[in-house]
């Protein structure tokens, strides 16, 4: 019987620590976070701010080791969405209406960012660097994306990520706003630029 016994311990503790290595902390998206989309028209350039940012990003429990990270570690997931109709310009509804028909927001509500692989490829104090690749839905399209961002850890339970991503319109099947029936016209290319503040 105590053989059984010691074998039973053993495996519950081997197991436990499998359990304990696979183990994940969520970091969710705060208020804090700014997004903004710009871009060129014929006439003039302009920018539209993002209103609402939801989402998460996704680590090992013991990547964050006393307010520091390391080079080479991963971090799991970040999953980042924006609902197209909380993208506002300040030149008012008639630039909204256009921005919304171009990403066709009755179809396709949302912009989701699904990042799998992150790597950290250099640290500087509470600095790193990510580079990031996954999938951006747009429109109902889905193309495959990599960027660099920057991190900061802020404390072991809250984190900073800022970066810019710039995309063309037409690779997303969206047709450019157009306005003054035709006269003037938004430039297909866009960027992206976001400072993500995500916390325990």
């Amino acid at each position: 019987m105590s053989k059984y016994r010691i074998f039973f311990l053993a495996l519950f503790f081997v197991t436990s620590c499998l359990i304990g290595v696979a183990q994940t902390v969520k970091f969710n998206v705060g208020d804090s976070t700014k997004m903004t989309v710009t871009g060129t028209s014929t006439l003039h350039d302009w920018t539209s701010e993002v209103k609402t940012v939801t989402g998460y990003v996704e680590s090992d429990n013991k990547m964050i080791s006393k307010g520091k990270v390391k080079k080479g570690e991963k971090i799991q997931a970040v999953h980042i969405v924006v609902p197209v109709k909380s993208i506002i310009s300040p030149r008012g509804a008639t630039m909204d209406k256009k921005t919304y028909d171009a990403l066709k927001s009755e179809e396709f509500p949302e912009i989701i960012f699904d990042l799998k692989n992150n790597e950290i490829t250099e640290v500087t104090g509470e600095t790193f660097t990510v580079q990031s690749k996954g999938m951006l839905t747009i429109a109902g399209k889905t193309k495959e994306v990599e960027f660099l961002v920057s991190g900061l850890v802020m404390s072991d339970d809250m984190m900073r990520f800022s970066g810019a991503y710039k995309l063309n319109m037409k690779d997303y099947d969206m047709e450019p706003p157009s306005a003054m029936f035709g006269q003037i016209v938004t430039g297909e290319e866009v960027e992206i630029k976001f400072e993500l503040v995500v916390s325990k």
